[in-house]
Formats: structure tokens, C-alpha cells, sequence
């Protein structure tokens, strides 16, 4: 028998900001892709720059400006999980820009045991998505772009391939500096299940994202809708029994979720400060993440995340931080360069 249950618990709670755990394949591709998206909430897809790390979560976004810019972001997790991507953008004239990408997590070493608990050695887990996206203009409001990948994931001996893209709309108003964004992410197929003729659905998500900064100050609010295919995304105890009021003896049913607790947990918050193209700072609300990972009477900072960015010469650098509650804290680092700024 394999020691399965320490990666299980942190696999599930590292995922269940996203879709509900335990339902879906490949649930890493619901993770945040760079340091941006994460100081900012969770899927930060309401932007259109030239910030190629966030391309990997919105194709609609890849345009010329990015030709030759190559990012990678790491993610430092809790139990010793790392994760994160490296991305790179070519233009190609008549044809447009296209990206390269990789995303990876690595679980980490794991002891093995038998049934009595005797140790046999150590194994390792890990997924890994390889693609390609493509972005186009469709005129001076509209854009459009697409990601296919190539996913494979091993727990132990357990392997696992399918396919899957992401399509992706945005509209941008330069004179309103208004953005919105609608993207469907994750639509395909596991090829090759863990076990012979076992094949799981993946986390197919529709999201909207908007942002609008502000003319006359530097700053820069968003907001993204998420999981818009489901509403319901409350946990509810199965097991849980209807009680009866001492004083009244009425009966009272088990505590369930209110409409606006629902309608928040597909609601993510960002905030940009922007005192100079060099300097940005960063602030997010996950309440989903608060609600569902914080520790009851010692939630605190549980949803809250921030972080910032700081252009240096020839690098921009960006930090964020992510107080995910019972799944710990998470940092990541962010590295982006113009490979045409060597040359000058």
C-alpha cells in the first residue's frame, strides 16, 4: 500500500481555490501562472500590455509589443511544493505572434511504506503542460487568442496524458482605459487515464474579468468573475442532520451557504497603484480562498494578497504574496526581459 494521504490533503487544498477538489483531472491548470495575477486576487485576466507572463493566462492579450519577451515566475508553496512557468513571445510577420510555454509543479519526495508502515524507498509526483498560443487583432476595440497544451502528470507509477486549450475575447478601450476579458479555459481531453478505461473530465472554467484605471490618479481596480459555469461552490456537509431548538422545539436545518456568500465566491478583487512606469504596487481579495481555507476565528489576512513591481535596467521583477490560510502562504518571484534589449 502506498502512502498517498500527506500529497492527497495538499493536493486538494492547494487546488480548492478553483475548482471543488477531488472532481476534475489536471486540476493544476486552474493554478496562477505568475506573481502579478497572484498579489492581485487569482486570475488576473483583465489587462491588456505587454506583460507576456500574463499572455499564459489570456491569449486575447499577445500582440506584436511582446516580439522577443521571455518571462518565468516560481511559486514557493507550503510542505515543499513548488510550481510555476516560463513563457516566451515571437512575432512573425504576415502571420502574427505566437508564445511557447511551460507550466510545471513539483509535489515533492514521498516516502513509501508498506501496509505495516515499513518504509520502501520514495517516490515523487509531478504535472507538466507544454503549448502554444496565438493573439490577433480584430480591429481597434476587439482581439482574440487561443492556448493549446500538452498535459502529463505522474503520482508514483501513476501516469496521465490529455490535451486542452483556452479561448479567450477582450475588448479595449484606450481613451476609457476600460479592458474586459471573457476566456474559457481548460476545454479537452485525458487522453490516458491513471488507471486502464478510467477517464476524468477537466476543469473546464469560463471566466470574465474588467478593469478600468483611473484617468486623473494612478490607479488601477479589477474585478473577475469566475467558475461562471457553476454557481453553487460552497462545500455543504453531507452528513449533517437537521437539529432541534431546546426552548422551542422547532426544528432547524443544517447551515447552508446565503446568496451572497455564493455570488462572492466567484468574485475576485484587484488593486493597482501605479506612482511610475518603474514602480507598481499590488493588493487582492480572494474571498473564496477566505471562506473556504481560512481557519475558523483566526481567518486574519486568510484571502488577502499582495505584492509589487519594479522595472531595473533590463529586467522587470515582480513579487507577490498570497496568505492562503490553511494551505499556508505562498511566494512568488517573477523575472521578465526583452531578449532585443541585449543587443543594443
Amino acid at each position: 500500500m502506498k502512502n498517498f494521504s500527506l500529497f492527497l490533503m495538499v493536493l486538494f487544498g492547494l487546488n480548492s481555490f478553483g475548482q471543488e477538489g477531488g472532481q476534475h483531472v489536471f486540476q493544476f491548470l486552474d493554478l496562477d501562472l505568475n506573481a502579478r495575477s497572484s498579489a492581485l486576487g487569482g486570475d488576473f485576466i483583465a489587462l491588456r500590455d505587454d506583460d507576456v507572463s500574463l499572455a499564459l493566462s489570456n491569449p486575447a492579450m499577445i500582440q506584436e509589443s511582446m516580439n522577443n519577451n521571455f518571462s518565468m515566475n516560481h511559486f514557493f508553496m507550503p510542505a515543499g511544493i513548488n510550481y510555476g512557468s516560463l513563457i516566451y513571445a515571437r512575432n512573425f510577420e504576415e502571420v502574427g505572434t505566437f508564445t511557447g510555454h511551460l507550466q510545471y509543479v513539483n509535489y515533492g519526495r514521498f516516502t513509501r511504506t508498506d501496509v505495516n508502515g515499513a518504509e520502501q524507498g520514495y517516490f515523487t509526483a509531478g504535472e507538466y503542460s507544454l503549448g502554444v498560443g496565438y493573439g490577433k487583432n480584430l480591429n481597434k476595440y476587439f482581439s482574440i487568442g487561443g492556448n493549446f497544451k500538452t498535459i502529463f502528470s505522474h503520482y508514483e507509477t501513476y501516469t496521465s496524458v490529455g490535451v486542452a486549450g483556452d479561448l479567450a475575447i477582450q475588448f479595449y478601450a484606450e481613451e476609457q482605459n476600460f479592458t474586459a476579458t471573457l476566456l474559457t479555459r481548460n476545454v479537452g481531453y485525458q487522453l490516458k487515464g491513471f488507471t486502464k478505461g478510467n477517464r476524468e473530465p477537466l476543469p473546464l472554467e469560463v471566466l470574465l474579468g474588467v478593469s478600468y484605471k483611473f484617468h486623473h490618479a494612478p490607479f488601477r481596480l479589477s474585478i473577475v468573475a469566475t467558475d461562471l459555469t457553476e454557481w453553487d461552490l460552497t462545500y455543504s456537509d453531507p452528513n449533517a442532520l437537521p437539529t432541534i431548538d431546546q426552548l422551542t422545539g422547532d426544528t432547524i436545518p443544517p447551515a447552508s451557504a446565503g446568496f451572497a456568500t455564493k455570488l462572492f465566491y466567484h468574485t475576485n478583487f484587484g488593486l493597482e497603484i501605479l506612482p511610475s512606469e518603474n514602480f507598481h504596487l499590488r493588493f487582492g481579495f480572494n474571498f473564496h480562498n477566505r471562506d473556504a481555507l481560512g481557519v475558523e476565528g483566526r481567518k486574519i489576512f486568510s484571502g488577502i494578497s499582495m505584492g509589487f513591481g519594479v522595472n531595473v535596467k533590463k529586467f522587470r521583477f515582480d513579487y507577490g504574496l498570497n496568505f492562503r490560510a490553511s494551505a499556508g502562504v505562498s511566494n512568488v518571484i517573477g523575472i521578465t526581459t526583452n531578449f532585443d534589449a541585449w543587443r543594443r
